[in-house]
């Protein structure tokens, strides 16, 4: 039996999580609150991402 195929937008999201939180603990600037040059696309992406994925999950509620 194989295993189901995962959800494209969902590893996406998880991807941009692990990225965002592998920077912040190597970037001071964003330990502090703020956002880095370097970590201000990180950190974006992560929040698309995430409002991606829970917009669809609230569809999906909603149905």
């Amino acid at each position: 039996m194989t295993a189901p195929k995962a959800d494209p937008l969902y590893v996406r999201y998880m991807e941009a999580f692990s990225a965002s939180t592998l920077h912040t603990r190597s970037c001071t600037a964003c330990q502090n609150g703020q956002v880095c040059e370097a970590g201000a696309p990180i950190h974006t992406a992560f929040a698309a991402a995430q409002d991606a994925y829970l917009a669809r999950q609230s569809a999906k509620r909603r149905t």
